[in-house]
């Protein structure tokens, strides 16, 4: 397992990297062509919308296609996207979290046809099996989109306050409780920043990390929710008594970033887009921690990360993961938009990587079976900034590169591998289980009674999708 401190992420910084120069015969085309479609990306900075549009100019000059981009940022698209559709206003491709795929098939909104006819046009062989396993749709291979990239959840954690504390890594949930224990009040830190908001996209990413590092599964192999398991109970239990160690107040995705970048907790849960914040790169999220005025290296050289994490009831070490696929509408325009996800995944995948690549690890290895080129390109890709731009693989070394990799042909979630991936996006749609979480971590619910009442909330979303 890889465990390395962040040193060199001190010179992390995320800039327009250009488009590859692949030979691979996956041209968008010789400008021939022509029209014009829409896609809609949750990667909606400006920066990173500049970066998009560069992209997008050289797919138009290759394909003669224009098209329009729009940012949504992520909370939002579920509803832009429900409301384009009723309005039947919807964009052609869209880039998203796997958590919705299936539920916008059985909405109409995705069109596994069209998904699955590009799937099988690139390679199924070229895909990282596991994220063809997120989106397929039906037990006869159809999927819901087309996987680009994607991340696994990681522990950050303060390794100096660590060892000056003589404590074991925080890979287990007896480790984890007892160094938050340890650790809070420590020059006013907290012990563990995690996600605690009901109605909260992040608390429900935290806490389904958690429940799978313990093998609590949404549902058994024969699709009947299992949230009442003693695994789950277990689970909560651990979030409830880990909550006694966390800041005070609202715990979401921005506290808990900014408490981790103010230096005042020893660990959270989060995706690696943090790397880049945690090297002061991210103007909109700047580096708070007092020693950090002076050394902007102060936090990024005493923080380590961790792939993997197990609970008592836990088989093995897991990873929550998510991808982010290319969606091809129901009202698409098909060719151009067929076109485009061919630009994307082919000439134009490093370029499309290039906006934020420390959390986008390609999910397409290569244009032909058993090429690695489109992994091995990201491995390279420049995320310095200024005259410091080092390669993805120059930052984390061999040795993470592989542990990363490894990692990102196993991501684990709840309720895909037995075809549940419509009830997934209705839990993240009305996110009750972190309501019911929230009155566990109150006080209002005992565990017990919290892990019935998911169940109980959970065998009603799925009734209703029957």
């Amino acid at each position: 397992m890889w465990r390395r401190p962040l040193t060199a992420l001190a010179v992390i910084g995320l800039v327009a990297a250009g488009c590859s120069g692949d030979d691979d015969g996956e041209s968008a085309g010789s400008g021939e062509g022509g029209g014009s479609i829409t896609l809609w990306t949750v990667y909606d900075t400006a920066d990173r919308m500049a970066t998009m549009q560069q992209v997008l100019a050289d797919f138009t000059e290759q394909s003669g296609i224009d098209v329009e981009l729009v940012g949504v940022s992520a909370p939002d698209l579920t509803q832009a996207m429900v409301s384009a559709a009723a309005a039947g206003d919807l964009p052609d491709v869209v880039v998203h979290g796997v958590e919705v795929a299936a539920g916008w098939v059985d909405e109409g909104i995705l069109d596994p046809v069209v998904a699955s006819e590009m799937i099988d046009e690139l390679g199924t062989d070229t895909f990282n099996e596991s994220a063809l396993d997120l989106i397929r749709v039906d037990a006869e291979g159809e999927y819901a989109s087309v996987p680009s990239d994607g991340w696994g959840q990681m522990i950050f954690y303060r390794n100096d306050l660590f060892e000056a504390a003589g404590l074991e890594e925080p890979t287990t949930y007896e480790n984890v409780l007892a160094a938050a224990e340890t650790l809070n009040g420590q020059d006013g830190a907290s012990g563990f920043a995690l996600g605690s908001t009901g109605g909260d996209g992040f608390t429900m990413q935290v806490f389904e990390h958690v429940a799978l590092a313990n093998d609590c599964q949404l549902v058994d192999d024969d699709g009947e929710v299992t949230l009442d398991s003693p695994e789950c109970e277990e689970a909560i239990q651990f979030y409830v008594d880990l909550a006694q160690y966390a800041p005070a107040g609202a715990g979401d995705v921005d506290t808990t970033r900014a408490n981790y970048l103010a230096g005042q907790t020893a660990m959270t849960s989060w995706s690696p887009h943090l790397l880049d914040e945690l090297a002061g790169l991210f103007p909109d999220t700047p580096l708070t921690c007092a020693e950090c005025a002076a050394d902007q290296q102060w936090l990024v050289d005493r923080t380590t990360i961790l792939p993997l994490f197990q609970g008592p009831s836990g088989d093995e070490p897991t990873q929550f993961g998510l991808t982010i696929n290319l969606g091809i509408t129901s009202s698409a325009d098909t060719e151009p938009s067929k076109e485009l996800v061919r630009y994307l995944l082919g000439d134009g995948y490093m370029g499309f990587l290039s906006i934020s690549p420390e959390g986008r690890f390609p999910m397409r290895n290569g244009p032909e079976a058993g090429d690695t080129t489109y992994v091995d390109g990201w491995t390279g890709l420049a995320v310095g900034s200024g005259q410091a731009q080092l390669s993805v693989g120059e930052l984390y070394g061999d040795d993470a590169v592989q542990t990363i990799t490894e990692g990102a042909t196993g991501f684990e979630r709840w309720g895909f591998p037995q075809g549940q991936g419509a009830l997934v996006t209705a839990m993240y749609g009305d996110l009750e289980l972190t309501n019911i979480l929230r009155e566990a971590l109150d006080g209002t619910l005992t565990p017990a009674e919290a892990a019935a009442q998911m169940d109980e909330s959970a065998t009603q979303l799925q009734s209703e999708l029957s």
